[in-house]
């Protein structure tokens, strides 16, 4: 297997390592593979590699800058892309599968109508293509815990709002693009909400803090 791949020099000391721009279920998949064989192989080699994180279509990985440089472990991530090539990919994605139950339109899904209109369905046509497939949790941010979620029909897909919204309460799940995500809590938010979960997703005393982990799974069930 031959990838094609790029080195990246971010700040002072991070690397990304990037498999493509496009946000994709396959891409996604060597990504996590990937992430594992340079935990496995990368981390234990080093004193100097502070902590590995996927994305989409990429890995970044923080290093101390008074230990090592950026060209140093350049070399190093291109001799372990070479190993990882003859190695092949290996779908190490957990199947976990986390259910969540939802709550869908009226004052928990305030977006539902609008959505339905515009992508030109009926509101249970809606809710009936996104209850239907499992979701790969990409990776999560932008705050603790909100997993962006692949694997949206398209035929739901709709662009996020022009002027986001103040307040977006905690739970709501919402679709912005070809993504749908939730919201773990309440927080201003551009995604058109559709339904709202009582799920919490994120709990700082809990171990791990985070319900939905990257790589998993998720499945929406409508009550």
């Amino acid at each position: 297997m031959t990838m094609d791949y790029e080195v990246i020099h971010h700040g002072e000391s991070t690397i990304e390592i990037s498999l493509g721009k496009s946000i994709d279920m396959k891409i996604n998949l060597v990504v996590h593979s990937l992430f594992s064989f340079l935990t496995d192989n990368l981390d234990n080699r080093s004193d100097y590699i502070i902590d590995f994180y996927p994305t989409y279509h990429s890995i970044f990985i923080d290093f101390n800058e008074l230990k090592t440089d950026f060209y140093h472990i350049k070399q190093k991530i291109v001799d372990l892309m070479k190993e990882f090539e003859i190695v092949g990919f290996v779908d190490n994605s957990k199947k976990e599968i986390i259910e969540i139950p939802v709550n869908y339109g009226g004052k928990d899904g305030f977006d539902l109508e609008r959505l339905s209109s515009i992508v030109g369905l009926s509101e249970k046509e809606v809710i009936q293509i996104h209850t239907k497939p499992l979701y790969k949790v990409f990776l999560i941010g932008f705050m603790p815990g909100f997993p962006y979620l692949g694997g949206l029909d398209k035929r739901i897909s709709c662009l996020r709002l022009e002027t986001p919204r103040p307040k977006i309460p905690e739970g709501s799940v919402g679709i912005a693009g070809d993504q749908t995500g939730i919201y773990p809590f309440a927080t201003p938010g551009g995604w058109r909400i559709i339904g709202r979960t009582e799920m919490k997703l994120f709990e700082i005393d809990k171990i791990p803090p985070t319900k939905i982990p990257t790589g998993s799974f998720v499945k929406f069930i409508e009550v």
